[in-house]
């Protein structure tokens, strides 16, 4: 497997491995900037159900904090190729074309019919911490993205899987950073648009084979998915949404095994919004987004 990932031009494929196939506040009252209008901030303030408070507090559980609220959160811009190593051709297939059809229900476009570098990465490891650190010393591709401080948040993971996200700070329209620190010349920005956004350009997870026993591929893509089109940290014991973080969590006695509505929810926010919008401001309609998926709810 470390030949594999040192060597490769981690494209779509794989090699052989065989894997089986409320308790909140009733509401509360918020207030939200929704538009600048002439210097004039514009509230907007309103009764928020029960989902609401539950998904805007998961929200914050599983979204690493950043130094600002103003600072935008990572995704891809780039279309996504998942690639699977480690797995037989078919559950590699299965799980490529899982995370494709999740990616383009969230609004964001993959690649398909022609042959790509892999940007999302799946790999089956005997240990995961283990190969982290391998592909560290071999200063791979894959970590070459990442500080001291990244490094160590991966590091501190704990558990059957690792995973991390390999982003840079690019202008608006996607221009990169000009030295260290990073600076651009923008001119629009503003409390609800600003003058940069966090482009994931890699994301990789390892997980290990002994603990996939009776998991199908279903299951491992949606965690993938959700570990590496945004910058997610599993949550600390069983959430009150649910949220297929849980996956790989001990404690909590029947995860999820399926996207979960929130997952949906949070990764449609994200998506939906601009690149250059404010962290507080791309993941406000979670709640909104849940209520819409409820049996019966309005279109």
């Amino acid at each position: 497997m470390r030949t594999l990932l040192l060597a490769a031009a981690l494209a779509s494929s794989a090699l052989p491995f065989p894997l089986a196939a409320q308790d909140a506040a009733s509401q509360v009252e918020e207030t939200l900037d929704t538009q600048v209008e002439g210097g004039q901030d514009i509230i907007v303030s309103g009764e928020r159900s029960e989902i609401h408070v539950q998904a805007r507090e998961q929200v914050r559980e599983i979204t690493p904090r950043s130094g600002s609220v103003q600072a935008p959160l990572a995704r891809m811009e780039e279309p996504v190729c998942p690639g699977v190593f480690g797995a037989e051709t078919q559950t590699a297939y299965e799980i490529i074309g899982r995370i494709r059809s999740n990616t383009e229900r969230i609004g964001h476009r993959v690649i398909r019919g022609e042959e790509c570098a892999a940007n999302v990465i799946v790999a089956f490891v005997d240990d995961p911490a283990d190969e982290f650190e391998h592909l560290r010393d071999a200063r791979h591709y894959t970590v070459s993205g990442l500080d001291f401080w990244d490094a160590k948040r991966v590091r501190e993971q704990e558990g059957p899987v690792r995973a991390w996200n390999v982003s840079a700070t690019m202008s608006r329209d996607g221009i990169g950073s000009n030295g260290r620190p990073p600076t651009f010349e923008s001119t629009a920005i503003s409390r609800l648009e600003l003058g940069v956004r966090e482009d994931i350009g890699i994301s990789v997870v390892l997980i290990a084979r002994d603990a996939i026993a009776g998991m199908d591929t279903v299951a491992i893509a949606d965690y993938v998915t959700m570990r590496a089109l945004a910058q997610t940290r599993v949550p600390e014991g069983a959430t009150r949404l649910g949220t297929i973080l849980e996956l790989f969590e001990p404690d909590v006695e029947a995860p999820p095994f399926r996207l979960t509505s929130f997952d949906e929810a949070y990764l449609t926010s994200l998506y939906r919004a601009q690149a250059n919008t404010p962290s507080q401001v791309a993941l406000r309609d979670v709640g909104r987004l849940m209520e819409r998926q409820r049996p019966g709810a309005d279109d």
